[in-house]
């Protein structure tokens, strides 16, 4: 059976001053020191840390202990090799992906399956004409021809984040141009969508903190 965890957290529930940054990779604690802008700086931090918390409640093993590689086009991977050289081997392999958009913080995690998810807060001067003409395929720029500002900026931002979640659980980013598939809607109850070349992936729109657009992408064959 095909299962997907999804996790939202506000990231003003977790204080700084609250988390254990131990538990954090020195190379992960440089990293966010490098942040000019104390706002992603925390964000990046609570995002990091409580990836490692769950990550450690999944695999039943040390925070501390996980072993985090980002890969060529940016997707956080686990590195087993390097658990398996620290004794912590025959782990399940885990598929999962973050996401974050202003206080809002969401994880996907997958036994089954690569996982992609991305959230974005909605913003009214997002210039969403140009983003839709420069990203997203022809067809889908002609649905928008004809909305209401209200109803374009949420179409705008369910495809946004449906291609975004796609292309992370993926793990190519827009290395794959973002306009050459289509997103085609296979069930509006359930919010279930599919995208032209890819027919093993799935995108599923999910219920969202207020002001705020979900997708999870998921492969519907196990290719792990």
């Amino acid at each position: 059976m095909q299962t997907i965890d999804v996790w939202f957290f506000k990231t003003e529930d977790f204080p700084p001053d609250a988390q254990d940054t131990q538990i954090l990779s020195t190379e992960e604690r440089n990293r966010i020191a490098g942040y000019s802008q104390g706002k992603d700086r925390i964000q990046h931090q609570t995002a990091r840390f409580l990836l490692r918390l769950l990550l450690g409640k999944y695999l039943h093993i040390a925070p501390e202990e996980l072993v985090l590689r980002t890969g060529t086009h940016g997707k956080l991977y686990l590195d087993y090799d390097a658990l398996t050289v620290r004794g912590l081997g025959h782990l399940p392999q885990l598929s999962f992906n973050l996401s974050h958009s202003e206080e809002q913080i969401a994880f996907a995690f997958s036994f089954s399956s690569p996982v992609g998810i991305d959230i974005e807060k909605i913003r009214e001067n997002a210039r969403s004409s140009h983003l839709v003409h420069r990203f997203f395929h022809p067809d889908e720029e002609l649905r928008f021809a004809h909305l209401p500002e209200w109803e374009s900026t949420q179409l705008f931002f369910r495809y946004w984040t449906i291609r975004e979640a796609f292309l992370k659980g993926l793990g190519t980013g827009f290395t794959i141009s973002a306009d050459s598939f289509r997103i085609d809607e296979i069930d509006s109850d359930s919010g279930l969508y599919q995208l032209t070349k890819y027919p093993l992936w799935r995108v599923q729109a999910l219920p969202a903190p207020d002001k705020y657009f979900c997708s999870v992408a998921y492969c519907v064959q196990n290719p792990l």
